[in-house]
């Protein structure tokens, strides 16, 4: 494991991107808003793994409205925005299944939506 691996796992609890894209995951416009930290930390502790660990970078995606927002500080590390513009073409943490629930559920409001 090197360095900035290490120190990121220690520090913000990253977590590895599954090599395999969620089966389903639609193609979403995505769009990169860079925040102060403060706005970030309000923006994205929520999804930070640990309790009280600050968030490099978030995203939030919306299926239907087929959207995935990336926020981050300017000059946020190249690999911390990588890692979340993966997340918005569909690859989710790795042993992670919050996209794959995301696509079901996606798939079940379309069905009642087509139903008789």
């Amino acid at each position: 494991m090197n360095a900035s691996w290490f120190l990121c796992a220690l520090l913000v609890g990253c977590t590895i991107v599954s090599p395999n894209r969620t089966e389903g995951w639609p193609v979403l416009k995505v769009t990169e808003h860079y925040i102060s930290g403060a706005e970030l930390r309000a923006k994205c502790d929520k999804y930070s793994p640990f309790g009280g660990s600050s968030a490099i970078a978030c995203m939030e995606f919306d299926l239907r409205a087929g959207t995935c927002d990336i926020w981050a500080q300017p000059g946020t590390a190249a690999w911390a925005l990588e890692h979340e513009r993966k997340h918005c073409h569909g690859y989710d943490h790795a042993g992670g299944n919050t996209f794959t629930k995301a696509v079901a559920a996606m798939r079940s409001v379309k069905a009642l939506a087509t139903s008789p």
